[in-house]
């Protein structure tokens, strides 16, 4: 009999604002929805939505992809509701441990009212760049939860020996970790757009418009190039003061960089729309994977990205950049290396990025999430 697993996300399909921890789930139930029953709960709508998904039905398990998606209006994570949807699952995976949901279940496992094994994915919230962000807050939060005993009996799931350091580092020495490498989407092929020598260089940010995904790092930076600059900017504007900052930076770049906010996108499209483009500019403050990237190059992009997500191989097979977000002019001159590039080396270094991708993605391996699923915990 397959295992039954609930997992819980504050938002899911056919939302796409949160990123990476929606397509984590995705991937996820893509890739292993025939070996395991997969149950979703999440809210009825997308990130600072007013309003519910169109065709769904509240009162019923929808089937989305290889899941079962049950949809809870705002304020809808109850101790019922969660309760009720933990009954019969042999395991409950929860998406980050900071959201309400995560308070509800830790207390109803604390009080054996779940049976089911409880395993938070921590989702990279824990990464130094992550976890600094209200820092004192998240440093409290953590400090009650583990003094009251919330934490007892909850297994945690990394995707990287790196993350479970982060969490090692906050929770304790003395807690079970897994670790399960996360799951891109399924690609065909990478497609190379056509390069021209006059349209000038070609660079995208394509993510959250947040603190911690560094836009406004980002446009610091291209003020300082030289030579014809297309920048295309595409996310969610998750927080209006800081895409207010953004905006007011984007007014002081010199004539050579057009730069334009394009809006959000939808999933589907993410791949296309990187095919567009050359370069993917992003000095991200930290990811415990970064689906984004792995898109990316999807697309033919060649990466200039922080040292802070798993993706330092990029560096040494040389189709792009891995730097430190203290190291400005390293940043500086690796973009200023691609404006002076011309069309031929530009192609084949994005050739280069594509042969990669592919064979990366061909030799995907899930058999983390298979050990995790299935370890007997006595």
């Amino acid at each position: 009999m397959k295992k039954r697993i609930l997992i819980i996300i504050a938002h899911y399909l056919p939302g796409y604002k949160d990123g990476g921890p929606v397509r984590s789930i995705q991937n996820l139930t893509d890739r292993l929805g025939t070996e395991y029953d997969f149950y979703v709960l999440t809210e009825d709508r997308d990130r600072g939505d007013a309003e519910a998904y169109s065709d769904i039905n509240h009162e019923d398990w929808n089937q989305i992809g290889n899941a079962k998606v049950w949809y809870v209006q705002p304020g809808g994570f109850t101790k019922a509701t969660i309760y009720e949807k933990a009954l019969g699952m042999d395991i409950v995976y929860l998406c980050g441990c900071f959201n309400d949901y995560a308070r509800v279940a830790l207390r109803l496992k604390k009080q054996k009212r779940i049976k089911a094994r409880l395993i938070i994915a921590s989702m990279g919230l824990f990464a130094p760049g992550a976890f600094h962000i209200k820092y004192m807050k998240k440093k409290v939060y953590v400090e009650l939860l583990k003094a009251t005993g919330y934490f007892k009996d909850v297994e945690w799931s990394a995707t990287d020996e790196h993350e479970g350091k982060d969490i090692y580092k906050r929770i304790g020495k003395n807690i079970l970790c897994h670790y399960a490498q996360d799951i891109p989407r399924k690609i065909e092929c990478v497609t190379i757009n056509e390069e021209t020598e006059d349209a000038g260089l070609r660079i995208i940010f394509l993510s959250r418009i947040s603190l911690e995904k560094n836009l406004h790092y980002a446009l610091e930076i291209l003020k300082e190039l030289k030579g014809n600059i297309c920048f295309d900017i595409y996310g969610a504007k998750v927080n209006e003061a800081y895409f207010e900052e953004c905006s007011n930076k984007i007014k002081e770049l010199p004539s050579n960089i057009i730069c334009r906010y394009c809006g959000e996108i939808r999933p589907e499209d993410v791949i296309d729309t990187f095919s567009q483009y050359q370069v993917f500019f992003f000095p991200t403050k930290g990811e415990n994977y970064g689906h984004v990237i792995f898109e990316a190059m999807a697309g033919g992009c060649i990466p200039v990205i922080s040292d802070r997500t798993p993706w330092s191989e990029i560096d040494t097979r040389k189709i792009g950049w891995t730097i430190p977000l203290e190291d400005r002019e390293k940043y500086k001159d690796a973009l200023q290396e691609l404006v002076n590039m011309g069309a031929a080396r530009l192609r084949e270094k994005r050739m280069l990025v594509a042969d990669y991708i592919e064979n990366y993605s061909k030799n995907i391996d899930c058999q983390g999430y298979r050990d995790m699923f299935d370890k007997c915990i006595f």
